[in-house]
């Protein structure tokens, strides 16, 4: 698929290009950045330009990975990224990750529901899926919050259920799917 562009009131999501380089090194740095995801420590321009040029452009043009770059409307800086993965019979997994400076501000909501609602869209204007889900280890609450917000329901804890940095973590489940009502934020177990 050729990368498509996202709009919402105060956002512009579209596909990291070359340029935003030091955006990626800038935010893939940050100690809650690397606390979650399995970015590579260091990461450089080196590890960026390799992000952006194979795993980004690469997962457009063969269908297995939609990563939009975060961008204010009024400002080209990218904040962070939000994309779709993980494709198998309909079904796919979302995962963001943003600058301290983008936190705090409901970017990431923000730009991550649009990417739901493209993604539960029929074709030729959406991908027509029938489920989305969200995974992350257990303590990375921010994360969370922001799933709870879309109005991603709570599946599970699995118990030791991925190995991150050399331990085992327990990873929190939630998902979406295309007739789910997402108006209303939902209520997750406190434990």
């Amino acid at each position: 698929m050729d990368p498509v562009t996202l709009r919402t009131e105060r956002l512009v999501l579209s596909v990291p290009e070359p340029s935003d380089a030091e955006d990626v090194v800038a935010y893939a740095n940050d100690p809650d950045v690397i606390a979650y995801t399995p970015v590579p420590v260091p990461y450089g321009h080196a590890e960026a330009r390799h992000w952006i040029t194979e795993v980004v452009r690469t997962g457009w043009a063969n269908d297995t990975r939609y990563e939009f770059g975060i961008r204010r409307a009024d400002d080209p800086r990218l904040l962070g990224t939000v994309g779709l993965f993980g494709f198998t019979d309909g079904a796919a997994e979302i995962g963001y990750a943003v600058h301290p400076d983008g936190r705090g501000r409901g970017f990431v909501t923000e730009a991550a529901r649009r990417v739901l609602d493209w993604a539960f869209s029929p074709g030729p204007d959406g991908l027509g899926f029938v489920r989305v889900q969200w995974r992350a280890i257990a303590t990375n609450t921010p994360s969370a919050a922001i799933a709870q917000r879309l109005a991603l329901r709570y599946e599970g804890r699995l118990r030791s259920g991925v190995s991150h940095r050399g331990a085992r973590h327990d990873q929190l489940i939630a998902a979406a799917l295309r007739d789910d009502d997402r108006s209303v934020p939902t209520v997750w177990p406190t434990s």
